[in-house]
């Protein structure tokens, strides 16, 4: 039987000492209070238990200090800012290419037909989606919209704007496979499959990073696929972990070469992680060693 859980609070004071009891240096006590004052021990817990020698007894490896779990925390707040940053250039496209492609397709309300979408089901769950997130939106042109006409939807180049990325990742797997579907993938150069696995991979991510979640170290639970065929090129190293945060930032850095092919995004991260010597990207974060070599990451 699982013992019971009483939720005692620790004042920040007795937390130092139990950590000192643990065997984890503080180099600045008083920056160690100001830390815990303002990030909780439950967030930052994380980034302590890789600095344990046994986590069943809480024990600190020799050397193990308070600074250096900051420093980790840290390292994840600023991955988090640099992905969610390159991310958005992603979010914005595929709302543009989604409407530009299915209204010259069709028309601006092409999505509350159920001919489109591969099953009737599949269509009416996505419109109540769709109709409860736009009702709740207070984008501007959205209001402006409700306020002079009477559909219940706008079109879609002002709606796909105010759905959410879950929404429309949804939305573009739901679509019954065709033309419209194949234009959008072929714009990324990659299949529909694989876009789809995409797209869900960064809508998973880009809600740990908006909820300030931890990515490193993390095993994602949503997999990021190595592309079957790719217009562009790849990552050499089709032998990555698709659920490590290495498969994120290779199907970013693709995502982000098609969008903007004079994107510093590889720059940014080599300079992250080489500024952070704490962190062991092969290890802790799927990177194969040697993939700063890869042509796909290499700096010129």
């Amino acid at each position: 039987m699982k013992p019971v859980f009483k939720g005692e609070y620790l004042p920040i004071g007795d937390l130092i000492e139990l950590l000192r009891s643990q065997g984890l240096a503080l180099e600045d006590e008083a920056r160690a209070r100001n830390i815990l004052a303002n990030v909780s021990y439950a967030r930052l817990k994380s980034y302590l238990i890789p600095l344990m020698e046994d986590r069943g007894s809480h024990r600190f490896r020799p050397g193990a200090t308070f600074e250096q779990a900051y420093a980790l925390y840290g390292f994840d707040r600023r991955l988090r800012e640099l992905i969610f940053h390159e991310m958005e250039k992603f979010e914005i496209s595929l709302r543009t290419h989604i409407s530009y492609v299915t209204s010259e397709s069709d028309s601006g309300y092409w999505f509350t037909k159920a001919e489109y979408f591969r099953s009737a089901h599949a269509h009416d769950r996505l419109l109540k989606k769709i109709y409860s997130e736009i009702n709740r939106s207070d984008n501007d042109s959205i209001v402006r919209f409700r306020e002079k006409y009477s559909n219940d939807f706008p079109p879609c180049w002002l709606t796909l704007e105010a759905t959410s990325m879950g929404t429309l990742s949804i939305l573009y797997e739901d679509m019954r496979p065709g033309p419209m579907k194949k234009r959008i993938s072929d714009y990324y150069g990659v299949s529909e499959e694989t876009l789809i696995s995409w797209v869900q991979h960064l809508v998973y991510v880009r809600n740990y990073c908006a909820h300030h979640n931890r990515l490193w170290n993390k095993h994602l639970s949503v997999p990021g696929i190595y592309p079957d065929n790719s217009r562009g090129a790849f990552a050499t190293d089709r032998g990555y972990e698709p659920r490590s945060i290495y498969a994120t930032c290779c199907i970013l850095k693709y995502l982000v070469n098609v969008i903007k092919p004079d994107n510093n995004f590889a720059v940014r991260l080599r300079n992250l992680i080489d500024s952070f010597t704490i962190v062991r990207t092969e290890t802790e974060m799927g990177f194969p060693s040697g993939w700063k070599d890869d042509p796909f990451w290499r700096v010129w």
